[in-house]
């Protein structure tokens, strides 16, 4: 089997493929999701298929179902050094040092199942050996039949090299910047949320790890780049690594470093831990990392040393680690996903940031820190928010914390035109369907049976006869009188009326100015 004379794309000859190979219906594994009616909207041919994988950047490999070679695009032919048109034709075994045990698209053809993200060490038949990530994939035809498979190959170091790239670049042009990040861009005056603030400082110039744990948009890199930045190295790198970012193939790598031959192209190149040398390393969703590379991290810290990948010297190293967990971590240790000791030894020091359901008194705080932000940003002139847009911030749950409200503000100050107020109508209508989605989902009626019992007025009972609603739906039904009532019955205690209505004490007091209601005319 050659090459078609003169192709400079890199596909074969396309009677060499049958066509039934690229069938979606027969790709079982890959495409059972994909509605039938799409594809064939589109007009797929084997040959638009073949022309796309033959100007992939990853490199790209079809065999029959006897381990033939069909398909060997160009970039492949980079990786294995090899020339394309002497490769068409030949069996796998035949190109490569691969047997059934050994070889992934062999094993793919013998057991018919995909295999995704493998670490692959193999090589060629001329001696070349390549570091690679594999992703095979059967190809059906008929009843289960194996038809052949398709193998899409990643040089590691080529990887590894578009992350850290596309990772510095993003350092070196963020507005997040450490060096802008303090304990001052910390907004909130809750008790919680002052602890935290408090724990933090008191751990930034002690060497001891410290672990942090939040949900998703609570604000931990803030507080780690802070924790930088209030201690006495603050001079020295601050580096920041999203474990759940990095395919878990590489993270070994970019944390510890590669040493000249550990594979294919692989150079000395220190990792982070080198380079949070005398500085701060932020590893943040730690929970995220194998369980296999968290043994490893255990023993770095422990010992000061680290070892990158293919060397045989250690690296003394010394920097101050900060981690974060999104997760509960004795939810995180239950499900595996943590090591308990590796628990114990990051969390010398823990902090605990509260979401922002738990600390909604700050909410005002926060509005206002972010529409001084915003108007800078956006150049607008912005001064504050409508009572309706205060009454569903605060009564909203906030799954997604800070940053999702800081969204919503920058989404609504973009619809403001002339007023200098953000109004209901201003807000993204992703977000308020959210909101009332959330609301109809979350709310319940008024919780207390011994005050619920001692409610008379008719106006009242009206609304305990009606289904579940929002409290923006009860205004409508004398929502004056009714917390007028409510605070009669907790004898004026705001806090203790707010808790039976089911919403927060900066809530009610909002409302009480709102109505103007005094609590010496109750």
């Amino acid at each position: 089997m050659t090459a078609t004379p003169g192709n400079r794309s890199g596909v074969t000859a396309m009677d060499h493929i049958s066509p039934n190979v690229f069938e979606p219906h027969t790709m079982t594994d890959i495409s059972e999701n994909i509605p039938l009616q799409f594809i064939e909207e589109l007009a797929i041919s084997s040959e638009d298929l073949i022309n796309v994988m033959a100007n992939f950047d990853d490199g790209v490999l079809i065999t029959d179902a006897r381990g033939t070679i069909l398909f060997y695009n160009q970039a492949m032919a980079r990786i294995d050094n090899l020339d394309r048109h002497s490769v068409i034709g030949r069996n796998l075994v035949d190109v490569y040092r691969v047997t059934e045990e050994t070889g992934p698209m062999l094993k793919c053809l013998q057991q018919g199942t995909p295999i995704i993200d493998l670490v692959y060490y193999y090589r060629t038949r001329k001696g070349r050996a390549i570091f690679s990530l594999h992703n095979v994939f059967p190809l059906f035809k008929g009843e289960r039949r194996v038809k052949g498979v398709v193998c899409f190959v990643r040089e590691y170091s080529a990887l590894e090299r578009r992350i850290t790239t596309t990772s510095r670049r993003f350092a070196e042009t963020s507005e997040s910047s450490p060096s802008q990040k303090t304990f001052e861009n910390l907004v909130g005056h809750t008790p919680n949320f002052l602890h935290a603030i408090r724990t933090a400082k008191l751990s930034a110039s002690s060497p001891s790890s410290v672990m942090i744990y939040g949900e998703s948009g609570t604000g931990k890199e803030l507080f780690a780049q802070a924790i930088h930045n209030h201690a006495k190295w603050c001079q020295s790198p601050f580096i920041a690594i999203n474990c759940s970012a990095i395919p878990q193939t590489l993270l070994e790598g970019i944390l510890f470093g590669t040493s000249r031959g550990a594979f294919t192209d692989a150079c000395d190149k220190p990792g982070l831990f080198e380079e949070a040398n005398g500085g701060c390393l932020f590893l943040d969703e730690i929970n995220t990392m194998p369980t296999s590379l968290q043994s490893k991290l255990l023993r770095a810290i422990q010992e000061k040393k680290i070892r990158r990948i293919g060397a045989s010297k250690e690296i003394h190293t010394n920097f101050k680690l900060i981690s974060s967990v999104n997760v509960d971590p004795e939810q995180a240790i239950a499900e595996a996903a943590l090591r308990m000791d590796l628990f114990y030894r990051l969390a010398v020091v823990f902090i605990a940031i509260p979401p922002l359901r738990e600390r909604t008194e700050d909410i005002p705080a926060l509005l206002d820190h972010f529409i001084r932000k915003c108007n800078t940003k956006l150049n607008k002139h912005i001064r504050n928010i409508s009572n309706d847009v205060m009454e569903l911030f605060i009564s909203y749950s906030w799954p997604g914390n800070v940053r999702e409200l800081e969204h919503a503000i920058e989404g609504a100050m973009n619809m403001v035109e002339k007023s200098q107020v953000i109004d209901v109508r201003h807000l993204p209508i992703h977000f308020k369907k959210k909101v009332a989605r959330l609301s109809r989902q979350t709310v319940e009626p008024f919780s207390s049976p011994e005050t619920v019992g001692t409610l008379s007025d008719d106006s009242v009972a009206v609304i305990f006869d009606t289904k579940q609603m929002t409290l923006l739906e009860y205004q409508s039904l004398h929502e004056r009188k009714i917390i007028c009532m409510m605070l009669r019955k907790c004898d004026g205690k705001a806090n203790q009326a707010a808790k039976y209505l089911g919403i927060s004490r900066q809530l009610i007091y909002h409302k009480m100015k709102r109505h103007h209601i005094q609590r010496d005319e109750l």
